[in-house]
C-alpha cells in the first residue's frame, strides 16, 4: 500500500503532550485510483460515530447506504468504514488534513480494500481525498460532482500523467480538473463521472 499531499497525524489526549508524526500522501493519476480500488460505490452517509478502539486509539465509523455498485462484487446494501481519529468525552485524536465524510452527504466512493479489519484502517479510501467525491444538486436540481474539498469538477483526463511526488492542494488526483472558479452550470455531471468510472474498470481490467 502507497500512502499517497501532506498530512500531519497528532494524538491529543488531556493531561499528556500531543505526540506529531508526519505522514506523507503520494498522488495518483485517476487510473491509478481506479485500478487500485477494491470497491468503488455510490453511497449516502447514514451516521458518523467515534468510538475508542484501543487505550490510546480511536476510529471515527461511518455507515453508508449502498446506491449503486460499480466496482466489485459487494453485495450488501451498507458498509461501515474506519478512519482514524475522532474524539470520545474528553479524548481526542486528531489527523490533519483528512477529510471525513458527513453525515447526510452522497458521493462516490474508492475503497482500497474492502476486506481490511475497519479498526486497523488509518483511512480506507484510495489516495484519501482522491478516492472521495461528492454527487451534489445545484440550484436547478442538476447532479454534479465536487472533490471531497467541494471544489466541482470540470472534467478528468485519463492521459497518461507523471505523478507528483506529493498530493497538491486540491487534494485531486492527477487528471481531475476542477473549476478555477465555483461554477456548477459547467460542471462534470454526476452520471458522466459514473460512466467514466465504469468505463475505466473496463480497460483497466485484464
Amino acid at each position: 500500500m502507497r500512502i499517497i499531499g501532506r498530512c500531519a497525524l497528532i494524538i491529543c489526549l488531556l493531561g499528556v503532550s500531543p505526540l506529531l508524526t508526519a505522514t506523507t500522501v503520494a498522488q495518483l493519476s485517476f487510473d491509478e485510483v481506479v485500478g487500485t480500488a477494491d470497491l468503488v460505490f455510490e453511497g449516502r452517509v447514514v451516521s458518523v460515530e467515534a468510538r475508542a478502539t484501543g487505550p490510546r486509539s480511536i476510529h471515527t465509523f461511518v455507515e453508508f447506504e449502498i446506491l449503486d455498485v460499480l466496482k466489485g462484487e459487494y453485495t450488501g446494501t451498507r458498509i461501515e468504514l474506519s478512519y482514524l481519529g475522532g474524539r470520545v468525552g474528553n479524548r481526542q485524536l486528531e489527523v490533519s488534513d483528512m477529510q471525513l465524510p458527513e453525515a447526510g452527504e452522497t458521493g462516490v466512493y474508492f475503497v482500497e480494500s474492502s476486506g481490511t479489519p475497519r479498526v486497523r484502517q488509518l483511512h480506507p479510501l484510495v489516495g484519501w481525498s482522491q478516492g472521495h467525491y461528492l454527487i451534489v444538486q445545484d440550484s436547478n436540481g442538476r447532479a454534479h460532482v465536487q472533490s471531497a474539498g467541494h471544489q466541482p469538477i470540470r472534467a478528468v483526463n485519463i492521459a497518461p500523467f507523471a505523478a507528483a511526488q506529493t498530493l497538491n492542494e486540491d487534494g485531486v488526483a492527477s487528471g481531475v480538473q476542477i473549476q478555477a472558479i465555483a461554477d456548477e452550470g459547467s460542471a462534470m455531471s454526476a452520471a458522466g463521472f459514473k460512466a467514466l468510472v465504469r468505463e475505466r474498470v473496463q480497460e483497466l481490467t485484464p
